[in-house]
């Protein structure tokens, strides 16, 4: 009888370093470089903590390469401006690669190696020009606007703290998780008015995001934080102040920033120049907060009435919310009245409300709540440019073209990087 011999306890180790080895190097992300951007290449993989990243000529994982990003591309980043990063292959440490390139510790590797400058010069909302330091990884948002324009360039996970508008209900908290599981731990600011300077020294911020309104911008200045001012209640505001976020972190959230707007102009386009030849349009009340306050006609809402083919009855109001009595409403005889997603506002107190029964809207039962996934669409930021696609079809059924649920779904992929269920996009879309 014989038997077989055990295996030596050195071949052993031996055969479990080569499989230790292998499996290192298959975990090692492989990149396919142009040529003359290995100098890119070595400055992230020298400060990468994971499995250093190999060049090779075939079999990659990743390209590193001149060029821009398309609009419909989810798989490029860039890195450094006129450089990407594109996946090749659906990987999790060729993914875990690409992140850490456009992130803070990423940027601070290629700004060592010269490749990224140390700090940006812009001039913000408020026509304030100011210098900040780079990279920016501690961003505190008072004010919730603003905080979606960090989402929407891809430096949501910079946010320390922030308010969010629209994530105050169940839904709007459930999906705000959903974006970023850090939620919970990041609301801090019930309300730009509120904010103090006390509140924000202590999270160490690198900047600060404030409105045109906020009244303790000079007071957080005087502890050396910089403070960008945004006020984005026009079409071009709006696109200035994407771009103003995304030149704050960096090459790729500026990026994303002219993605974005090429996106929103390409969407604007397309619906005005359906809705902008119409003989009649149709009048339009938006509400606010209180069925009897309304949108003036220097608002962004008011904009969004416009562009989607309906004649806003407050067009001729100036500043911000206005205040009106029930007789006016009657008076404007609108016949749509649309309902913000936020406040004590719903569709169910207009409809029910007997004071409003002769106006056609309510007659008709033609008042319509805005969406919102997180942030409310009828607000500016980058999320607006789906109330537009909804509005149209609200207005003027099949006029355009474009889907509400489709634009949703890339929306949400291209811009926060959420990959929405056609469920919750369908959801969000009827009315």
């Amino acid at each position: 009888m014989s038997t077989r011999p055990s295996a030596h306890p050195r071949g052993l180790l031996v055969s479990l370093l080569v499989s230790l080895l292998v499996a290192f190097a298959a975990a090692s992300p492989q990149v396919r470089v142009s040529p003359d951007l290995d100098g890119v290449l070595v400055a992230l993989a020298e400060a990468y903590p994971g499995a250093r990243p190999q060049a090779v000529e075939a079999g990659a994982q990743l390209l590193l390469q001149r060029g821009g990003v398309a609009l419909r591309d989810l798989d490029s980043v860039v890195v450094v401006p006129g450089v990407t990063l594109s996946l090749l292959a659906d990987d999790a440490e060729a993914r875990a690669f690409q992140r850490f390139a456009t992130s803070p510790a990423g940027q601070r590797a290629l700004i060592a190696a010269g490749l990224l400058a140390d700090r940006v010069t812009v001039v913000d909302q408020g026509g304030r020009e100011l210098t900040v330091a780079q990279p920016v990884e501690r961003l505190a948002s008072p004010y919730s606007l603003a905080t979606y324009l960090a989402y929407g360039v891809g430096a949501g996970d910079r946010v320390v703290a922030a308010g969010f508008l629209g994530a105050r209900d169940p839904d709007g908290i459930a999906a705000m998780t959903r974006i970023d599981p850090r939620f919970p731990d990041l609301v801090a600011f019930a309300s730009q008015e509120t904010t103090n300077v006390e509140a924000i020294a202590s999270l160490a911020p690198d900047v600060v995001f404030a409105s045109a309104r906020s009244e303790w911008i000079e007071s957080v200045e005087a502890i050396g934080v910089p403070v960008v001012v945004f006020d984005g209640e026009s079409r071009e505001q709006l696109i200035g102040a994407m771009r103003l976020a995304g030149a704050l972190f960096g090459p790729d959230a500026a990026a994303r920033a002219e993605a974005w707007a090429t996106y929103y102009e390409e969407v604007v386009a397309q619906v005005v120049a359906f809705t902008s030849v119409l003989d009649e349009l149709p009048k339009v009340l938006f509400t606010g907060t209180e069925r009897t306050r309304v949108a003036s006609g220097e608002m962004y809402q008011s904009f969004l009435v416009s562009a989607a083919g309906g004649a806003s009855v407050t067009a001729g109001l100036d500043g911000f919310w206005n205040d009106v009595g029930v007789e006016q409403v009657i008076v404007w005889s609108p016949e749509v009245v649309l309902v913000p997603p936020y406040g004590r506002a719903s569709v169910e107190a207009v409809l029910e409300d007997a004071t409003w029964r002769t106006v056609p809207a309510v007659r008709d039962g033609t008042v319509y709540r805005v969406p919102k996934l997180v942030a409310p669409w009828d607000t500016p930021v980058p999320d607006s440019v789906l109330a537009l696609v909804w509005l149209t079809e609200v207005l003027h059924p099949g006029l355009v073209g474009l889907s509400c649920v489709d634009e949703t779904a890339f929306f949400y992929r291209r811009f926060y990087q959420y990959d929405i269920s056609l469920e919750e996009a369908t959801g969000l879309c009827s009315r």
